[in-house]
Parts: structure tokens; sequence; C-alpha cells
């Protein structure tokens, strides 16, 4: 188990590592994501890749886009369309990194919840929710191409946003319920604060992504909640995968040795 242990660890890290790297070269290549069209807005957005991929109708679309002839329009289509370039790379690694943090915590020693990390459905469902989010990324953003070369809002077919829709909330809803089978896994293996404030912001991360992607009006959610809780919980997920695996688990997050808490298994 250790061994297992150890070498999940090493991928947790090798994937973490090139999920942060292929963020650097999209942000050094790209200038980053820019605002939308219309900005600032009733929506609240700031960023015009979140409000496109969460846009719930034609008009919507254009509102982030501006008007196909404009040069601003023109300029902030092709930002999006190089950003979605090097958002494949982004995906791969970031699915990959979602996938090894699942094994990675499935075969940590648990003290709460054993019962449920250690079950095999637990460790396939991970699995198949990275899966699903690249999946649904993929599609996502073959749709979001399709859209940025649209010069009216009367070509988008329903087809079209359907499609968007659909795939955006199979991408953020397996983000959000992987975020929260990792809560349970963290919380399972830590026993104390502060530690356990890492299980504290994939809660977070995972419950504020359900509702952006449920309720309509809760949509700048995902940019202002969501998606800084992300980044702050993967990057400690790696940072203590890292130390993991160079000095194992710390002593003092080892419960003491007359806790009422279950043996690590």
């Amino acid at each position: 188990m250790k061994s297992i242990g150890r070498a999940a660890a090493k991928l947790v890290v090798i994937s973490g590592s090139a999920t942060i790297l292929s963020v650097i070269v999209m942000q050094v290549m790209t200038g980053g994501d820019i605002s939308p069209y219309q900005y600032p807005n009733s929506v609240g957005f700031k960023s015009a890749m979140l409000w496109l991929e969460l846009a719930g109708s034609p008009d919507e679309v254009f509102k982030v886009l501006g008007p196909f002839d404009s040069e601003k329009g023109e300029a902030l289509r092709q930002n999006l369309d190089t950003i979605n370039v090097y958002d494949f790379a982004f995906m791969v690694c970031y699915s990959a990194f979602n996938a090894c943090l699942i094994v990675f915590v499935s075969h940590l020693n648990t003290y709460r919840f054993t019962g449920l990390v250690k079950l095999k459905a637990f460790l396939i469902l991970g699995l198949i929710l990275s899966v699903a989010m690249l999946i649904g990324d993929i599609v996502e953003n073959m749709t979001l191409h399709e859209l940025t070369h649209v010069e009216t809002p009367a070509e988008i077919s329903v087809a079209t946003m359907t499609q968007l829709q659909y795939w955006t909330r199979i991408k953020w809803g397996s983000i959000s319920a992987a975020c929260l089978m990792l809560c349970a896994g963290y919380t399972a293996y830590f026993w104390r604060i502060p530690p356990l404030l890492l299980p504290v912001g994939l809660a977070v991360a995972g419950i504020s992504g359900i509702i952006a992607i449920s309720v309509p009006d809760a949509r700048f959610v995902l940019e202002r909640v969501t998606v800084v809780h992300i980044a702050i919980v993967w990057s400690a997920a790696l940072v203590h995968a890292g130390v993991f695996l160079k000095h194992g688990p710390h002593p003092s997050l080892l419960p003491p040795a007359n806790s009422s808490l279950d043996k690590p298994s």
C-alpha cells in the first residue's frame, strides 16, 4: 500500500506540474483571458471565456463576443480561439491530475470514512469523472470554436446551444463532483486543522461549481468562487503530494496514540 501511495504521489506531482506548466504557456502565448465585449454586464462576468461557456442564448453569445465585423469583436474572437488551442493541452493535464489525485487519496492511510474511500467504486467513479471532464471540455472547445465563427445570432442553431450547455455542464459537473470526492478523501486522511483546510476548500469549490451550473442567476459564482478555490486547492494538493513523496506522512499529521479515531488502514 505504501509503495502504491508513493507511486500515486509521484504521478500527482508529474501531472500537477504539467498542469501548471500548461497554464503558464497558455498565459504567455495568449496574454490570458480578456473581458467580454459587454463589460461591465448584468450577469457579473469579467471573463469572456467563462461567460461564453455558460451563455444561455445566441443573443448572450454576442453580448460576450460583440459584433462580428467590429475591431474589438474580431480581436476578442481571435484571442478566444488561440486560448482554446492551448486549452487542449491544459484539459489533458488537469484531467490526468484529477485522476492521479483520486488514486492517491484512495491509497492513503485513513482515520475516518474508511469504508467510503477504500471502496473500489470510489476509485472507479473518480476515474470516470476524470474522463468525463476531459470529454466534456473537448466537445465544449469545439462548440466554442464554432460560435466564434458565426456572423449573427440567427446563425446559431438550437442544437449548437444545447450542445454547449450540455457538455459545459458535463465538464464543470465532473470537476465539481471530483472536488467533493477529493474532499472526502483528504478528510479521511487529515485529522486536524490546518491540513483539514484543504478538504474545506475542495468542498467550497465543488458546491459552488454545482450551484453555478444549476442556477442561471448564479453563473458568476463559477468565476468568483469556484475557479479561485480550484486553483488554490489544486496547488495545495500538489504541494502535499510532493511533501508526501519526499518525506512520507508527517508525524504531526498523525493522530495521537490514544486517539479515538480508527487506526490507519
